[in-house]
């Protein structure tokens, strides 16, 4: 089907190629909407759920399958705030509050089973303890969460992840991953640490010293393998002034550790942004055009392919051995099969997510962010999440055209049978532009990411999303949101 006019079609690639001039987020990720631009809920709203309002139910689906994330605190202990360059929101740690959010996401899972008894006992595909610095929990309160998880759910076919700084994993006694082995009894179990660099000037430079040296990330896959653990690490790349050959080396040395999986991210920094070294004008100036970061992408991901990895979503790549082994990171594919499956979230800023089996509807739900504010929505009578999005059935193509295009491949035949062959008719002009700047590769079957269009997957989705965006539902207004709220 061919674009209307010409005009239409200009129109299109001119609002592409400024999506494209902008920082390039990587919030694919996420999910439509993105969680910062979901309305909040007033006191009327979370009464109403509390009460059993049906509209705002999360009830199980049989035949979904089922993943569970844990944030089990919001808290970090930095030299740098922000580490220079992270835009997660979190709070100072201390041991007593950490313990205590800990605790109040125990009494969190336990309220959700009361209220929801057909979770009870619900077999999970995927448990994810995460939130950046989920193993500065303390032990003694992360044994409790994980005693409560165990109980509460059927975790035997589970592939449990625990997410941390490098120097987490190795430092404590018990140390979390064994109390993680010891208590849930799970089919498989996986570490994910923030590398950044393996540049110690660098780390420095962000404060991340004390988070671990590279002696200490190559120690944290040993000690992962020797448990049956696989292991996977986070590099940055596109750093202020940083030379491709510098990125090519942190690549490298991250092959050679022997991590089994391997995430690239392009740093997230521009004026306005709000962290440390976006207020920085020197590092500000030393960035490098979105262009150049995406020749610095296409040279990292051959290093990669060339080394024995796979890529298996934007950002992620894993050992090509793995690909038919059950201990392949399964998690974020099956989050990715948005219509197959359901999300529970627990703790501060929790995301849970629903859909209705006849796609017409879903909602997806955030707890509060802060410690503060999630304790107190812990022990009120409403409901604990305070921001939500009812999803009509446009809203619902466009997470479907979201989560796939994060996997790499938007199937026709499916995106026809969930919503029925008109409702491509909403997206044949941003497709076709998509295809002619050659962001997308139109096939018989499939439109897949090509390999520049993996960098500027942003762009994509801003286009794709954009006519909702105006003409659906209200939005929340994003401040410094370069995208849209689009995810």
């Amino acid at each position: 089907m061919a674009i209307a006019t010409t005009t239409a079609k200009q129109q299109l690639r001119a609002r592409l190629i400024k999506f494209m001039s902008r920082p390039q987020r990587h919030r694919l990720l996420h999910g439509y909407p993105l969680a910062a631009a979901m309305p909040y809920a007033d006191q009327e709203t979370r009464s109403r759920a509390a009460n059993g309002d049906a509209a705002f139910e999360l009830p199980r689906q049989e035949g979904n399958e089922l993943l569970v994330g844990v944030l089990p605190h919001p808290f970090c202990n930095p030299k740098i705030r922000g580490c220079g360059f992270c835009t997660f929101p979190h709070e100072t740690f201390s041991t007593l509050k950490s313990s205590a959010v800990a605790r109040a996401v125990v009494k969190e899972v336990h309220q959700r089973l009361s209220t929801q008894p057909d979770l009870e006992n619900a077999r999970v595909s995927g448990l994810y303890l995460g939130g950046g610095t989920a193993n500065l929990t303390p032990p003694e309160p992360f044994r409790l969460l994980a005693q409560t998880l165990a109980g509460a759910f059927d975790l035997t076919v589970a592939e449990v992840s625990l997410e941390g700084v490098p120097i987490n994993f190795l430092r404590g006694r018990p140390l979390l991953i064994d109390v993680m082995q010891e208590e849930l009894p799970s089919r498989h179990f996986r570490i994910s640490m923030g590398i950044q660099t393996f540049s110690e000037p660098r780390l420095e430079q962000m404060g991340r010293l004390a988070f671990g040296r590279p002696s200490v990330f190559a120690s944290v896959v040993e000690a992962a393998h020797q448990r049956n653990m696989t292991a996977s690490g986070d590099l940055l790349f596109n750093l202020p002034g940083q030379q491709q050959v510098e990125m090519c080396d942190d690549v490298r040395q991250a092959v050679d550790i022997g991590l089994d999986q391997i995430c690239l991210y392009h740093l997230v920094m521009f004026r306005g942004l709000g962290t440390i070294w976006s207020r920085d004008e020197p590092l500000l100036s030393s960035l490098p055009s979105n262009e150049k970061a995406a020749d610095n992408w296409l040279e990292l991901r051959e290093i990669l392919l060339d080394n024995g990895y796979r890529q298996t979503s934007l950002t992620n790549f894993e050992r090509s051995e793995l690909a038919d082994d059950p201990r392949r990171y399964r998690y974020e594919p099956i989050s990715y099969e948005s219509g197959h499956c359901q999300v529970l979230g627990f703790g501060p800023a929790g995301i849970s997510y629903s859909a209705a089996p006849d796609s017409q509807y879903a909602l997806k739900t955030m707890n509060p962010e802060s410690s503060a504010e999630y304790l107190q929505a812990i022990h009120s009578e409403r409901t604990i999440w305070n921001r939500y999005f009812q999803y009509e059935q446009q809203d619902l193509e466009l997470l479907h055209f979201t989560r796939r295009l994060a996997s790499l491949r938007i199937d026709k035949g499916r995106f026809s049978e969930n919503f029925g062959t008109s409702a491509w008719k909403r997206y044949q002009d941003e497709l076709s532009v998509l295809v002619e700047e050659k962001l997308l590769l139109d096939s018989q079957h499939a439109y897949t990411v090509s390999p520049r269009g993996m960098f500027f997957s942003d762009s994509i989705a801003a286009l794709l999303t954009e006519g909702r965006r105006r003409n659906g539902p209200r939005w929340r207004r994003v401040h410094n949101d370069n995208s849209g709220g689009y995810m």
